[in-house]
């Protein structure tokens, strides 16, 4: 039985392209490690402990590790998106767009709850910000040649998508599947075996 599921595990891996066992994904020549997605899981779980969450509704187990995957991938893809069109993004611009959301959420004492309701560890915080900011510089861009906002959503929707197609995304099957079409991991039947919270 042991040698079956060896085979079987080697089959499933190369099927999917995860070339590496401790492999969460791969987008391009970029590695997700198994170890990164599980310490953001881990973060994002040991930072409720500090807020009240009893309003919040909140993932875990599978589906808060498939959402961080997916955070994961789609952040390199538009870090792609970004190299294509050469649009890049200060420490100065990422240090105004904070004061910006610390006006919007009442402070930066507020930070905390919005992180955790949003499922954003505070280690990515800058990620986060600079992922939005690439989206609306693209914004910014079309907005300026004259597109509307329909226009610039399909736009971007379409930029996003051919790009995460282009690179091949693949993601380790005991997570789920990468769709394209939502740019997110969805659950599989096989997909039973997935980081939980500790």
């Amino acid at each position: 039985m042991k040698r079956f599921l060896a085979v079987f595990l080697a089959v499933a891996l190369a099927v999917t392209g995860c070339s590496n066992v401790d492999s969460a994904a791969t987008v391009g020549d970029n590695e997700i490690a198994l170890s990164d997605l599980q310490s953001q899981v881990d973060l994002i779980m040991k930072e409720r402990e500090g807020v009240d969450t009893s309003q919040m509704q909140l993932e875990d187990g599978e589906a808060l590790t498939r959402s961080q995957l997916s955070y994961m991938i789609s952040n390199a893809i538009i870090e792609s998106v970004a190299k294509d069109e050469k649009i890049e993004i200060s420490a100065s611009e990422i240090e105004a767009y904070k004061v910006e959301i610390y006006t919007n959420i009442g402070g930066e004492a507020n930070l905390p709850n919005v992180l955790v309701s949003a499922a954003i560890p505070s280690t990515s915080l800058d990620d986060v910000l600079r992922r939005d900011l690439v989206l609306r510089k693209l914004t910014e861009q079309q907005s300026a040649a004259g597109a509307d906002e329909n226009t610039i959503n399909t736009f971007i929707q379409k930029l996003v998508t051919d790009k995460a197609k282009a690179l091949k995304v693949t993601v380790n099957p005991r997570y789920g599947k990468w769709d394209d079409s939502t740019l997110t991991v969805v659950a599989t039947e096989a997909a039973g075996d997935a980081v939980t919270d500790k």
